[in-house]
């Protein structure tokens, strides 16, 4: 299953910006998954009230815990 796949089966409506990008929702119930340029780390801003969720070293750890999180 693709990372998209795997997203969509959560919140349908992702995209990618490029393969290993930044991965965007815009619905209430999707976030933007992304890397800090500065840091290296990954972070999953949510489009509801959760609270941010960053430092993972990588995108597949950030779209883990976006989908612990539903």
């Amino acid at each position: 299953m693709t990372t998209i796949n795997a997203l969509n089966t959560v919140s349908q409506g992702w995209t990618e910006s490029r393969v290993g990008g930044l991965l965007c929702n815009p619905s209430k119930s999707g976030a933007i998954i992304d890397v800090a340029l500065k840091s290296g780390e990954w972070f999953v801003i949510f489009n509801d009230n959760r609270k941010t969720l960053d430092g993972f070293e990588s995108r597949d750890d950030a779209v883990e815990a976006f989908i612990a999180s539903n």
